[in-house]
């Protein structure tokens, strides 16, 4: 399924890779002109190359203190106003308890709450006149937890309360505000997992059995259509939302 972007902005956070370029892709498929911002320089701009339609690249580190000025400033002075914010940008840091270091609670919370908010905020006052709208990046670890994220669980939590808070805010003036909370996705975090040395296949059917939908795993595309079904007129009466896409995941 396809929507009418036609004449839209979107700004795609995390977008160099997986979840965040499959995002890029599908929303500047369906018309919008995508800024897409991300740490790796080189890996953004080829993209927005290979997007065309006007995108353009935004080198910005979403785990700097001030990452989340720069990315603003730049979505604004690129695409003047903005209507859809995809909040994607997260990293995730694997410590039990026993084992969480402050570096690692430090750059989760960074770019997975405090950045995040801080750009919302940073683009309010667009995304208000445009009467546009914000879809985060949750994930299902924040409904249930998981072995060893006590930092990344805890973050994504936190961003399933500030959708909701966020979209009581905005909603007085128009502005949607969802979350979408992936299962286990083949692509992304759990790439640079298995290039590390995680055992792929064994990893793939473990986790396979807590899913009930054919016993799969979801694609990258998978997250990027639910994206762009919030992001749409479709969505248009849906607000305050964290909407798992997991294949019906057993957690």
């Amino acid at each position: 399924m396809t929507y009418n972007f036609t004449g839209k902005t979107a700004v795609v956070t995390g977008a160099s890779r997986g979840i965040g370029a499959a995002i890029a892709r599908t929303l500047a498929a369906d018309g919008a002109r995508v800024a897409l911002v991300a740490r790796t320089g080189d890996a953004i701009r080829k993209l927005a190359a290979d997007i065309g339609k006007g995108a353009v690249a935004i080198e910005a580190d979403m785990a700097s203190a001030d990452g989340w000025r720069k990315a603003a400033d730049g979505a604004l002075a690129a695409l003047g106003e903005i209507d859809i914010l995809v909040n994607n940008a997260g990293v995730s840091a694997a410590q039990a308890m026993g084992k969480v270091t402050p570096e690692g609670l430090d750059e989760t919370l960074n770019v997975n709450v405090r950045n995040l908010i801080l750009l919302t905020d940073a683009l309010s006052a667009s995304l208000i006149r445009r009467k546009g709208n914000v879809v985060n990046i949750s994930s299902v670890s924040s409904f249930s937890g998981a072995l060893g994220q006590i930092a990344y669980s805890t973050s994504k939590g936190a961003v399933n309360s500030f959708t909701r808070n966020a979209s009581i805010d905005l909603g007085r003036v128009g502005v949607r505000v969802n979350a979408i909370a992936p299962g286990v996705i083949d692509d992304g975090m759990w790439s640079t997992a298995f290039s590390k040395g995680l055992d792929r296949e064994k990893t793939l059917e473990r986790m396979g059995r807590l899913v009930p939908l054919e016993k799969r795993w979801g694609t990258a595309q998978e997250i990027a259509d639910a994206v762009a079904f919030l992001a749409s007129d479709k969505a248009a009466y849906i607000t305050g939302q964290v909407l798992r896409v997991d294949g019906g995941m057993i957690v």
